[in-house]
């Protein structure tokens, strides 16, 4: 669909927004782990892994690369559970990368 409203260059976009999105997350999970908080970073690292992961997957099934899964593309598909597991993925993500940058200020948790 947004290959036919919006062309080559917002294809271009959605797919650069995704990679933008799972290389902060594993970003985040890198600077937990340099603060050795070890379950953040797992968890920033998972995260990723899943939303990106799923973003192939739809993509793939579009393009006709891969059997058709019934995975939503994170954010943009039509389905409200799915939504709202992406939705609280990615706010457990911040609170990762509020956390790291207040340690990184001096304050504990």
């Amino acid at each position: 669909m947004i290959a036919e409203e919006f062309g080559f260059i917002g294809v271009l976009v959605v797919v650069g927004l995704f990679g933008w999105l799972i290389v902060k997350a594993f970003l985040i999970g890198l600077r937990a782990a340099q603060l050795e908080r070890n379950f953040n970073a797992l968890v920033a690292q998972g995260i990723a892994i899943w939303i990106g992961v799923q973003s192939l997957i739809n993509m793939g099934v579009n393009v006709g690369l891969l059997p058709t899964k019934g995975l939503t593309l994170p954010f943009l598909s039509f389905g409200g559970s799915g939504i709202l597991a992406n939705c609280l993925a990615i706010a457990v993500l911040l609170r990762i990368d509020w956390e790291n940058r207040q340690m990184m200020r001096g304050k504990t948790f």
